[in-house]
C-alpha cells in the first residue's frame, strides 16, 4: 500500500535568528565578513533543531525557502551541516515558487528566524523593505508572515520560531500555533544560539505532535491589497523603472490598480497574481523631497 509523503515546509529568513543582536547587526547583511563568520552558523543552527526534530518525529521531506535578503546566489545557511532529506529552494525568487515545489498541501510549515512587521515592535521590524509601511489583504493587515501564509492558503502553521514580537504577530492570524521565541528586543533578551537549540528541538517535536489543533489562514476571494509608503516615501506614477510597460500592464490594466501619494490599491483573483501587483507597486515608490 502506499503511502503519503510527510513533506515539512520551512521558511527562513535571519533578522529573528537565535544570537544576533545590536552588537553583531553586520551578522544580518549578505557577504559581509561576519555573515561569514557568525550570522549563517547562527540560523543554521536553528534551522538544524527544526529538522532534527522533524526527522525525529518522522517526516519524510524537508523544504526550505532561504528566503533572506531576496535569497542571493550564496546560501544564507550552510547546507552541508542539514539532514540529506533537505532540500533548499534557491534563485530565482519569484512569487509563488515555494508553494508551487509541494504536491497538494504540506504536512505542516514552520517558520525560522522570524521578525515583526513594519511597526510591530521587536528587533529590525520591517515588512519586506524599508520602503513598505502596511499591506493589507482583505481589510487584514499583514507582513511577511501573513504573505506567506496567504501563498499557502489553509496549510496549518505549526510553529514559529523568531523575535517574541514576531510569535505575537503570528498568533493573531494562526492562534494555536507553538511559539518559540528566541529573543526579545524588549526584554533585552538575546541568548546564544548554544542555548536555544534544544528549545527548538523540544518545541518543535511538541508542534508536529499538535498538528490536528494548527490552522492556517483563511482569505477568499477576490482579493483586495492596499499598499501604504513608509515614512518618507510616497507613490509616483511617473517613477523611472525597469520594463516600466510590464509594471503598468500587470499593476493597472489586469489588477485595477489605483495610486495616490499615499496608497495603492488593487484586486486579483489568486493571492500569486496580487503578490506580482505588489512587487509592481513597489516600483512607484521614491523618497520625498524633505
Amino acid at each position: 500500500m502506499r503511502t503519503t509523503k510527510k513533506a515539512l515546509y520551512i521558511l527562513c529568513d535571519v533578522e529573528g535568528a537565535s544570537g544576533i543582536s545590536r552588537a553583531n547587526w553586520n551578522a544580518l547583511r549578505h557577504g559581509s565578513d561576519l555573515w561569514r563568520s557568525e550570522g549563517r552558523a547562527l540560523i543554521t543552527s536553528d534551522v538544524k533543531a527544526v529538522c532534527e526534530a522533524a526527522n525525529e518525529f518522522g517526516i519524510d521531506e524537508i523544504i526550505i525557502d532561504d528566503e533572506h535578503d531576496g535569497g542571493k546566489r550564496e546560501p544564507n545557511l550552510l547546507l552541508e551541516q542539514l539532514p540529506g532529506n533537505v532540500r533548499v529552494l534557491r534563485r530565482p525568487h519569484l512569487p509563488g515558487k515555494a508553494r508551487k515545489s509541494f504536491r497538494g498541501q504540506p504536512f505542516g510549515m514552520i517558520f525560522v528566524g522570524q521578525h515583526a512587521m513594519c511597526g510591530g515592535g521587536g528587533f529590525a521590524a520591517h515588512t519586506i523593505a524599508p520602503h513598505i509601511g502596511a499591506i493589507a489583504v482583505n481589510g487584514l493587515r499583514v507582513g511577511e508572515i501573513g504573505l506567506e501564509l496567504a501563498s499557502f492558503m489553509g496549510s496549518p502553521l505549526l510553529a514559529l520560531v523568531g523575535e517574541e514580537a514576531a510569535v505575537a504577530e503570528a498568533r493573531t492570524l494562526c492562534p494555536h500555533l507553538v511559539g518559540i521565541p528566541v529573543k526579545s528586543q524588549e526584554k533585552s533578551w538575546f541568548p546564544a544560539a548554544e542555548e536555544t537549540h534544544a528549545m527548538i528541538r523540544r518545541g518543535t517535536i511538541r508542534a508536529l505532535r499538535e498538528r490536528e489543533t494548527a490552522t492556517g489562514l483563511h482569505l477568499t476571494p477576490p482579493f483586495r491589497f492596499t499598499l501604504s509608503p513608509a515614512d518618507g516615501y510616497v507613490f509616483d506614477g511617473k517613477s523611472k523603472m525597469p520594463m516600466r510597460w510590464l509594471v503598468w500592464l500587470v499593476f493597472f490594466r489586469l489588477s485595477k490598480g489605483r495610486l495616490t501619494e499615499h496608497e495603492a490599491s488593487w484586486e486579483a483573483k489568486t493571492i500569486l497574481r496580487g503578490v506580482w501587483a505588489l512587487h509592481c507597486a513597489r516600483g512607484f515608490l521614491r523618497k520625498t523631497d524633505a
